[in-house]
């Protein structure tokens, strides 16, 4: 049966009743309710390179809200590996890897990922959030189990939910809890999944423990090690490397640490081919630019080598001044990761404001990236900060705090 179209003179006298709204009406509603509650975003704007000092709306300002940890993203020496790129390959891959964007630069760069990784295979993806959906829809599906920490990041909790797995949530680092669920819920794939180092938290996964745990329930362990490639482990290859796990599907991204853009699963041959095969954010998106896997190999080059273990050194010395400054700082001691809970919403974006006007840029978070009650200002510490900007934030901070008590 054919749908009638509807004209207004069918709505009848509902018309006198309730006023029709439209798309665009109900959209600034609900951006003026989220204003009311002090969580609509404004984003401010950034000229030039990024850096531990880097120019926000007009202002230079000491930057410590970038995941640019050891200050890579604007190094000149990955600017030029990426404008060699550009001048041999151009700028575009054409299409999806499947098609004809499959460069030789992604291929080269899947090859030392591997080696880097100690892997059997390696695929890239567009973005990490594009990498955690694309493996979690692959791999699961209806008859599955995945268990998911309650602190994952948001690409895994839709990674989870596009899958049509039943999700088990358990308490953060929670191994007991993990262990309990895992004997009890059973399927055809089982696999657990929790970040390394924690986005928002800056604290550490239990990598070892959740290891064991897999082993001996029959669970496979994927990590998302976003927050700590390039800035933990031997060659900077992240927590679980640190500590001599393995995981069977490691999730890593090169926007950060690395100072790039793009995403790779590091796994067995098998699981790579599948991806290649299945994963629905790699197959139907057009490749990454040549320029982004060319400029990513360059920044390889020094993450992987002394001057990489060099600014891994200073990234977790300046980590451990910051909290010896302000013991209210969460996180790991060597964690470039600093979150200050304040809890209310509207006083966190008061004190990065106040600290803004002073020099400093630190962002506020708030619900939904964090749970309820959680708002908090991130301090994201680089290999690059000056041990004096490190102290005169410290400083401001305090100020900025005693005033808004």
């Amino acid at each position: 049966m054919r749908g009638r179209r509807i004209r207004r003179r069918d709505i009848g006298p509902l018309a006198d009743i309730v006023r029709l709204v439209s798309l665009d009406e109900d959209v600034r509603a609900e951006l003026s309710a989220l204003e009311a509650l002090h969580r609509l975003r404004t984003p401010r704007t950034i000229d030039g390179i990024t850096g531990p000092r880097t120019t926000i709306d007009g202002v230079e300002v000491v930057n410590l809200a970038s995941n640019d940890y050891l200050s890579l993203a604007g190094d000149r020496r990955i600017a030029r590996a990426a404008a060699g790129a550009v001048e041999a390959d151009g700028v575009g891959a054409g299409a999806s890897r499947l098609i004809t964007g499959n460069h030789r630069r992604h291929v080269e760069l899947e090859r030392v990922l591997a080696d880097w990784m100690q892997c059997g295979g390696v695929r890239l993806f567009n973005s990490g959030y594009a990498a955690n959906v694309g493996v979690l829809t692959t791999l699961l599906a209806a008859g599955d189990v995945v268990f998911s920490d309650e602190l994952n990041h948001a690409s895994i909790i839709d990674g989870c939910r596009l899958s049509r797995a039943e999700i088990v949530v358990f308490r953060h680092r929670d191994l007991d809890e993990l262990g309990a669920a895992l004997g009890v819920h059973r399927g055809r794939r089982r696999v657990v999944v929790s970040e390394s180092l924690f986005s928002m938290d800056g604290d550490l996964d239990d990598v070892r423990g959740q290891s064991e745990l897999c082993k001996r329930h029959d669970a496979a362990l994927m990590l998302d090690e976003a927050h700590a490639i390039g800035v933990m482990g031997p060659e900077g290859r992240g927590l679980a490397a640190s500590v001599g796990v393995t995981p069977d599907l490691l999730i890593g991204t090169f926007g950060k640490a690395l100072g790039t853009f793009g995403a790779f699963a590091a796994t067995s041959d098998a699981i790579a081919k599948l991806l290649w095969n299945r994963a629905r954010s790699f197959v139907f998106s057009t490749a990454l630019p040549p320029i982004m896997s060319g400029a990513t190999l360059a920044a390889l080059e020094i993450v992987r080598g002394h001057e990489g273990d060099q600014r891994r050194r200073n990234l977790a010395a300046n980590a451990r001044h910051l909290r010896s400054l302000q013991p209210r700082a969460g996180g790991a001691s060597e964690s470039p990761i600093a979150p200050i809970l304040v809890g209310d919403d509207r006083k966190v974006m008061h004190l990065s404001d106040q600290l803004f006007a002073r020099g400093v840029f630190v962002q506020g978070i708030r619900p939904p990236t964090v749970p309820e009650g959680t708002s908090r200002l991130r301090l994201s510490l680089s290999a690059g900060h000056a041990t004096v900007d490190i102290e005169n934030t410290s400083r401001f901070l305090d100020d900025a705090m005693r005033q808004s008590e």
